[in-house]
């Protein structure tokens, strides 16, 4: 059995991916740090260097790789399942779950990851807001095609 936890950045993937697969008993792979373990540079560098298109390539080549892992729970980059077939692919290969949270919710976990998150860096509170509305509106008919949806405002870490 297969889960992909997918979600936007900061709605928590990791932190629930590893607690269910604890609780379950399987393997967990984060494919964002499986990424960085495999080319020995973070995600902001790989972006940076390769681009969005390149970056994108090769989430999809590691995704394509992890899908063979049988008893795994892995959770996704938050664009992942918004490029190439990476949605399909999952589908096919195990059970999607959507880690849903609020905007609000977003928020207030990018303003406290900007340091590491590039891409909000010195943003203000309605510069983020507008980010966030911009994200949901480009991923977010993506995610809601996962099998179930999670609350995950209501989750107790």
């Amino acid at each position: 059995m297969r889960y992909f936890i997918i979600g936007f950045k900061n709605s928590g993937k990791t932190t629930f991916g590893r607690k269910l697969a604890r609780q379950l008993e399987m393997d967990f792979i984060d494919l964002d740090e499986y990424m960085e373990a495999k080319t020995g540079t973070n995600i902001p560098e790989m972006y940076t260097r390769l681009g969005e298109e390149g970056f994108r390539r090769l989430e999809w080549k590691t995704l394509k790789e992890v899908v063979k892992h049988d008893d795994i729970i892995i959770s996704t980059g938050g664009g992942a399942p918004c490029h190439c077939d990476n949605m399909s692919l999952m589908e096919q290969y195990g059970d999607v779950i959507y880690l849903k949270v609020a905007d609000e919710t977003l928020i207030k976990r990018l303003k406290r990851a900007a340091k590491d998150r590039p891409i909000v860096l010195g943003k203000s509170e309605d510069e983020l807001r507008q980010y966030v509305a911009d994200l949901r509106n480009k991923c977010e008919h993506h995610y809601l095609r996962a099998h179930y949806t999670v609350d995950g405002d209501r989750l107790k870490w």
